[in-house]
Formats: C-alpha cells, sequence, structure tokens
C-alpha cells in the first residue's frame, strides 16, 4: 500500500463547459435540455511489475475500490471516472493501493525488441516493435507506426498503433505460451472501425523481454514456438491438452483431463465459471481433425481443426442446441502451456435457462499430448465415513455415506436415505449405484483424477425406467 501525495496523484472534480446560445426559434424546435455533470479525473505514475488500484473512502477507515487494477508499464496513467451516479466514485479522499504484479502470467511488460508473426505461417504478416514506442510493420513496402503498450492482465496486452494520417489499429494479443496466442484486431481510418480480424500470433525474434519484472532477473530462454508439436500435425490424444479458441473478444478454454472428460473455461463474459464436458476426438487428415464436446443430452459442439503449426491452427465451430445448429463461427486456435485454470462451479451459459455442467476441481494440464496424473479410486466396496459433493450445477449434492452399505443424500430437496454399491471397474474408475426405493436409484460412473475427486457421469432412474443423464465433478467437502 502506498501513501500517494498530491504532486503524484492528482484528483480533479468538476466540468469545464461552454455553450453558444441558439436563437429562439432553435429552442422551440429542439426542446432536448442541455446537460452536464461532473467527473473525477485521476494521475499517477506507475512503475512495471506493480499492480495498482484507486480507493475512495469517506470516513479514512473503509476504502472502496474504483475501476479495474491497473498494470504498471513505467508511464503515467490517466483515467476518468463520471460522478453522475453518486457514491461510486465520489468520496472525500482518495489513495492508490500498490501491490506487486502476479508472477504466474505469460504476458510481457513489453514488446520492444520483439517481432511477431501475424499468421498461420510463421514468418509471414511481420511486425517488429523496435524499441517502447516505434515499430514498423514488415512487407514489400514497410509501413512505420507508433504504439502505446498497456498490460491488460496476466496474459493479455493491448497495443495502440498509430500509423500517421488517421489510420490507427488496436492489436489485443492473449498470450497461450511465452511466445505464442491468439490476437483480435481492430482498424480504425479517421476515427471509424472499418474492420476487426482475428488469429493467432507468434514471436520470431529472440530478444523477447523478459515476462519476470524483477530487476536483475535474466529473461527467460526464448521458446520456439515450433517444437510443441510437429509443424501441421495433430496430436493422437488430448489428454492433458489445453486448446484457446479465439472467434471474438473473449477466448474459449478447453482443457482435456484424461481421454473422454475435460472442463470449458470462459465461455462467454458472464460466464467465467466451469462447465464439465465429455468429448470424442478425431484424426481426419494430415493436418486435420475433429472434436466434438458434449456438455449435456441435446446440448453439443462441434469443431473441425485446421492445423498449421506448432499446435496452432483455425477452427470452425457449429454449436448445437436440442438436435438444432444455433450458431457457427470460425477463428484460430492455440494450445496453452501451464497448469489447468482452477476449477469452480458452473454457471448458465445459454439461454435455456438450465444451469450447465460444472466443475469445482481442477486437474493437472499442459501442451504434450501426454497422460494427466490420474487419481486412484477407493478400494471398496465400503466407502462408510466418506463424503462426496457432486456438482452439476448451482445446488451440489452431497452423498455422506454412514455405513458400509447406506447413507443419506443432502442438497437442494430434503434429505433422502439410501443404501448403495461400490465397485472397482479400473485402477481410477468405479461404479456407484445409489438406490432410494426399489423402482428409484442412481448411477454413478466415476472417473478419479485426484485425490479427493473427479468427474462423474449420472445415470437418473425413476419407475424403473431412466430419466434423466447428466455429468459433473466430485470432491470431498
Amino acid at each position: 500500500m502506498s501513501t500517494i501525495t498530491k504532486k503524484s496523484l492528482s484528483v480533479i472534480a468538476g466540468a469545464v463547459f461552454a455553450a453558444v446560445l441558439p436563437s429562439a426559434n432553435l429552442l422551440a424546435q429542439d426542446p432536448s435540455p442541455l446537460k452536464i455533470f461532473t467527473a473525477v479525473e485521476v494521475e499517477f505514475g506507475t512503475q512495471s511489475g506493480k499492480v495498482y488500484q484507486l480507493q475512495g473512502s469517506s470516513n479514512l477507515v473503509e476504502w472502496v475500490n474504483i475501476g479495474a487494477p491497473v498494470f504498471g508499464v513505467g508511464r503515467d496513467i490517466t483515467q476518468v471516472f463520471s460522478t453522475r451516479s453518486g457514491g461510486e466514485v465520489t468520496f472525500g479522499s482518495y489513495r492508490l493501493e500498490q501491490v506487486a504484479a502476479p508472477t504466474n502470467g505469460l504476458a510481457p511488460w513489453s514488446l520492444a525488441g520483439a517481432t511477431l508473426s501475424l499468421d498461420d505461417t510463421p514468418g509471414d504478416d511481420l511486425m517488429q516493435f523496435t524499441d517502447a514506442t516505434r515499430g514498423v510493420d514488415l512487407g514489400d513496402d514497410p509501413d512505420p507506426f507508433a504504439y502505446v503498450f498497456t498490460r491488460v492482465d496476466a496474459d493479455t496486452v493491448r497495443t495502440d498503433i498509430d500509423y500517421g494520417d488517421g489510420k490507427k489499429d488496436v492489436l489485443t494479443l492473449t498470450f497461450t505460451a511465452p511466445t505464442r496466442g491468439t490476437w483480435v484486431r481492430e482498424e480504425y481510418r479517421k476515427e471509424r472501425l472499418k474492420d476487426r480480424d482475428l488469429g493467432v500470433f507468434s514471436v520470431v525474434s529472440n530478444t523477447v523481454p523478459n515476462v519476470n519484472p524483477n530487476p536483475g532477473t535474466p529473461p527467460p530462454p526464448p521458446v520456439d514456438p515450433g517444437t510443441t508439436n510437429s509443424p501441421a500435425e495433430p496430436l493422437t490424444g488430448l489428454a492433458g491438452v489445453i486448446y484457446q479458441f479465439q472467434s471474438g473478444e473473449h477466448p474459449d478454454r478447453l482443457e482435456f483431463k484424461d481421454a473422454t472428460t475435460g472442463l470449458e473455461i470462459g465461455d462467454d463474459v458472464d460466464d467465467d465459471e466451469p462447465n464439465t464436458f465429455t468429448y470424442t476426438y478425431a484424426v481426419t487428415g494430415t493436418n486435420t481433425a475433429t472434436i466434438v464436446v458434449t456438455f449435456k443430452p441435446g446440448r453439443h459442439d462441434d469443431y473441425e481443426l485446421s492445423f498449421s503449426s506448432g499446435g496452432r491452427g483455425t477452427f470452425v465451430r457449429r454449436e448445437f442446441r436440442n438436435g438444432t445448429v444455433k450458431d457457427t463461427d470460425n477463428g484460430a486456435f492455440s494450445t496453452v502451456t501451464g497448469p489447468s485454470t482452477p476449477g469452480g462451479n458452473g454457471g448458465d451459459d445459454d439461454d435455456d435457462g438450465d444451469d450447465d455442467n460444472g466443475g469445482n476441481t481442477g486437474g493437472n494440464g499442459g501442451n504434450t499430448g501426454g497422460n494427466t496424473n490420474p487419481g486412484t479410486a477407493p478400494a471398496g466396496p465400503s466407502l462408510e465415513g466418506i463424503v462426496y459433493r457432486m456438482v452439476t450445477g448451482e445446488d451440489p449434492d452431497v452423498l455422506t455415506f454412514t455405513n458400509a452399505t447406506a447413507g443419506v443424500e443432502t442438497g437442494d430437496d430434503d434429505p433422502s436415505s439410501f443404501t448403495y454399491t461400490f465397485t472397482n471397474t479400473g485402477t481410477s474408475t468405479a461404479r456407484l449405484v445409489v438406490r432410494f426405493k426399489p423402482d428409484r436409484w442412481d448411477e454413478y460412473d466415476l472417473t478419479f483424477v485426484g485425490a479427493n475427486g473427479g468427474t462423474f457421469v449420472r445415470r437418473e432412474y425413476d419407475d424403473n425406467e431412466l430419466k434423466d443423464t447428466d455429468s459433473g465433478t466430485f470432491v470431498k467437502p
């Protein structure tokens, strides 16, 4: 936490306005009144490797965050907040909280000295950032530019590029590995948005800026974007792989936990919690493959992948709801380096009003296509003393096994007693049958991915008939 002096942090509240009074006829024709509102403008200096959060207080005891955290990149930052809504930014005192930036991010703190390839084929469509503020778009007719660099979050950076003469681009880079990822470019001409496109990028120079901002720390060795996977060759399996799909402003991320199950993160901006799925994967050509991702009966996404190199390429995705194609989009994909995203309960990410599958356990992730480290199922047949929290939506079911053959289920309904059988079907898999009465029972196929939980598929029977099938994750509370 740092105390900001008046010299380093200036807060200006007020409004500057001027108006030319129109004639009486114009006033009669346009009855809309002129409205002027005040604002708070904040300016503060930053250091690379620090994160800053503006806060306000009315009593110097309770402090409220204002706006989003700012990643410092060594230049002054100016922010303007409207006071129209009242208390949100109108305080008697302000301060700036300063903390060290997270160290697990992939995004660099500068692009100075880096050359990017914004094409499926490394070496094509090159953009060179010669220093911290200038660069050149390479090609048959090189086009120099000035730019402003911003680190948006741990894995994302933004460059506001000015070629001059009213030609400006906003290039957003999302790193999925230290030297590659996906990009979105918005092209403006004379302040008007003319085009928006996207793709995959790779860093092709050996002067990648140091990702670790700590002074004196040597930069990490450069990573060749083509060494992760063989060029243009699909993997034979996806267990342990993470793919990021960029088809709009907010990328989607699929984490394949094993040969048949996985987690989806970031389906849209309002749903950033994982959704569990089952999937099938097939290699269809020398550089093509398909993935069918099923979230629940009647809801699945079909991906057609075309690989270019280094685990990157383009895709076409068709989203099915109740057997009907609801949307088709395309974009670029890339493998992601690093551990999988921590799990969380699932949310509703479509328009059907139902809570979709969720998870609360993370698994081991990677980008080599190897196997994850599976868990070991209990020896069985008794689960006495064990409690499992079964998550498929907002209201999880909790199974408490009170003895070797019976237990109690609690959740959104009243507690229900049951008898059960538990059978090992493999080192990390098991079958659990929970019977509430002779004609009503649930069958669970469990896959253990850690010491305390994993994923499941559940079939619910009532009146001796299959009524529902869903999937999710389970964990010991």
